[in-house]
């Protein structure tokens, strides 16, 4: 059976020089498995549903982020879905599905986290 676990490790904390997101070893990192079974990922079609799975799942894994309100927390977030989503579509390696990722400006191994402070 195929299927996807998508990692994300990273944990935020505030600082008086604002939000920054780091790796922490002492932070558990989140997963979500993605099933794709059923998709036939080499078509644009099951490559969408499979991007749309997996942007799910990022959105999920990176939950603790969530801005809600904070204007301050929105990039953290941001960045943290986008570095799970390009983890997500490096494991999957399927053409198709990088094709269309690319399209959403997202780019397989494009992972690094983005630090944001406020001067």
């Amino acid at each position: 059976m195929k299927k996807l676990t998508a990692l994300v490790a990273v944990a935020a904390f505030s600082t008086s020089a604002g939000t920054i997101a780091r790796a922490d070893t002492n932070f558990e990192p989140r997963s979500e498995t993605v099933q794709f079974a059923e998709l036939d990922t080499a078509d644009v079609a099951g490559a969408a549903v499979l991007y749309r799975r997996i942007s799910s799942a990022a959105r999920s894994v990176c939950r603790d982020l969530e801005p809600g309100r904070s204007l301050a927390r929105r990039q953290p977030y941001a960045n943290c879905v986008h570095a799970a989503l390009a983890r997500a579509v490096a494991e999957i390696d399927r053409p198709a599905v990088t094709a269309y990722a690319a399209a959403h400006w997202v780019l397989p191994g494009e992972a690094s986290i983005k630090i944001a402070r406020n001067n």
